[in-house]
């Protein structure tokens, strides 16, 4: 950022005084922006912990069921369980974190000041508009917010159509490989296929999920966004 920006950032990031409408307007949307994710993380946090559930307990029924030796189904669920409850406790701390962000923002809003785009004449216009104190967003912030916007809402609704798409497809390669009925019908080589493009489904349907936590929080507090990226 430009130094007269940073200046401007570092005054009132140390000023807790509250009497410039456009700062707190900005460390307002900073907050929300991590509070989005939180709220977006904790929901995928909550299915994936179901889906460690189910994936438990139908582990323990396979074993019950069969011999004591290791079945694919078995074997399957156990590591479909084991994956998902990893990424439900790293969901857990990106939430901690953000939820800890936003009810308290300004600390981590002043570590964050220094990331940013070179674009000269956008960190101007944020300069002005933060010496001004006006809580309302002047033409050249609002332009840039609204071309974030632009392009960041759709890829949130298209990432996220995508991941219902893809859970659906996993779920529909996945429930043959598993159903014991099958198991003297099967082909090695027909299952080593199922299982790779079952797991690139699965893959793939991470990536998703970060695409719409990340375009969702841009999407819905895009002004501190626009003030760090562009």
């Amino acid at each position: 950022m430009p130094d007269g920006l940073i200046s401007t950032l570092e005054q009132l990031v140390r000023s807790q005084s509250g009497a410039n409408p456009a700062f707190e307007a900005l460390v307002d949307d900073y907050a929300s922006y991590h509070l989005v994710l939180a709220v977006v993380g904790g929901a995928f946090a909550v299915v994936l912990a179901a889906f460690a559930w189910v994936a438990w307990k139908r582990f323990r029924r396979a074993r019950d069921v069969g011999s004591r030796r290791w079945t694919f189904p078995a074997v399957t669920y156990l590591v479909a369980s084991a994956a998902a409850a990893a990424v439900v406790l790293l969901l857990a701390v990106v939430v901690a974190a953000n939820v800890t962000t936003a009810l308290d923002p300004r600390p981590a809003f002043a570590g964050a000041t220094a990331a940013g785009s070179p674009r000269a004449e956008l960190h101007d216009a944020f300069d002005r508009w933060l010496r001004s104190g006006d809580a309302a967003v002047p033409p050249a912030v609002q332009s840039a917010v609204d071309r974030r916007i632009a392009w960041q809402r759709p890829k949130a609704i298209v990432s996220g159509v995508l991941l219902l798409v893809v859970v659906v497809l996993a779920a529909r390669i996945w429930r043959p490989l598993l159903d014991p009925g099958r198991a003297g019908r099967r082909s090695r080589r027909r299952d080593g296929v199922r299982v790779g493009t079952g797991l690139a489904a699965v893959a793939a349907a991470l990536v998703l999920m970060l695409m719409v936590m990340g375009n969702t929080q841009a999407s819905v507090a895009p002004v501190a966004m626009t003030l760090f990226y562009g």
